[in-house]
């Protein structure tokens, strides 16, 4: 096995220690011909990919694995991917976790297609095919420097480049623009109750719900850990007040569907308004959201404050 290697990287809410095997790096132009992993979270896409070249590959804990993941979440022998004439399929070896492809748990073996993406305990990857592996590592790529991997939201970088164009834009123009923080109400206890794989369910349902809300130019950001930011740009404080609402009904009426049943979440809204005739700065526009928010928290949490 050749690995394009990552350094020890954190597994999501600093629960792990995992890190793929050291082996020298080698740059996707050479790398046409074979199939390969692309880890897309945690974050490390662009030195965790992981050339696939031999019949069986192995996934777990254990060291002797080809792909050694040192993470509670992952068993000591937890996946193998085995070559077939036209690519792989991934079969799991009786993982306490299970091993999910497409965020859909696979009962037997799974014949990979270029673009699947591979959960294994806390890991996230992206399978390419030799046929594709030009075109979709380079989009790759370019989706994990924008995108948070589990939520599906946009990353924080991405939200502050958005929200400094928006504001300039909004002043020049003489328009409104909101800025929303949503944060999940007593996440914490999610994942001291139910550990950390259970708290990625709700991050990742907590996103869906919000983003099939969201209209065209709306953006949403993990902002960070339970934290979100949504951007309304041409948005006043009562459009924004009855989006956040919305929001928050859909997150607190009905239950996460998580790998230990469902769970009861709901979600505090902070917003802040631009007004366009009195200059600010994207850092007080997030500061006054974010002060709502401590405001929602304070006042018992799963409503809406601004």
């Amino acid at each position: 096995m050749t690995t394009i290697a990552s350094h020890p990287t954190p597994a999501p809410l600093d629960t792990s220690e995992a890190t793929l095997r050291q082996q020298p790096t080698i740059p996707p132009s050479d790398i046409s011909n074979e199939c390969c992993l692309v880890q897309i979270y945690p974050p490390d896409v662009v030195e965790g990919m992981l050339l696939l070249e031999q019949d069986e590959f192995q996934i777990g804990r254990s060291p002797d694995s080809d792909l050694p993941l040192f993470d509670g979440s992952v068993s000591r022998q937890h996946a193998k991917l085995i070559r077939e004439q036209d690519g792989y399929l991934i079969r799991d070896l009786g993982s306490t976790n299970g091993t999910m492809v497409n965020e859909s748990t696979i009962q037997s073996d799974h014949t990979l297609e270029s673009g699947d993406t591979v959960r294994i305990g806390s890991f996230l990857f992206r399978f390419l095919s030799a046929d594709s592996i030009e075109t979709q590592y380079h989009e790759t790529v370019y989706n994990a420097l924008t995108r948070d991997a589990l939520t599906g939201a946009m990353n924080k970088r991405f939200l502050m480049e958005a929200i400094d164009r928006e504001l300039s834009r909004s002043t020049r123009a003489n328009l409104e623009m909101a800025v929303i923080m949503l944060d999940i109400d007593h996440f914490k206890s999610v994942n001291d109750t139910h550990g950390h794989l259970v708290g990625d369910d709700v991050l990742r349902t907590f996103g869906q719900r919000i983003q099939a809300l969201c209209r065209a130019d709306d953006l949403l950001a993990r902002y960070g850990g339970e934290e979100f930011c949504l951007l309304l740009a041409a948005t006043g404080r009562q459009d924004a007040m009855e989006i956040a609402e919305r929001c928050r009904a859909t997150i607190a009426d009905t239950p996460f569907q998580t790998s230990i049943g469902p769970l009861e979440i709901t979600a505090s809204f902070g917003i802040s308004v631009l007004n366009p005739n009195q200059p600010s700065t994207v850092k007080a526009l997030l500061q006054d959201a974010d002060q709502h928010l401590y405001n929602a928290k304070n006042a018992g949490r799963n409503q809406v404050c601004g």
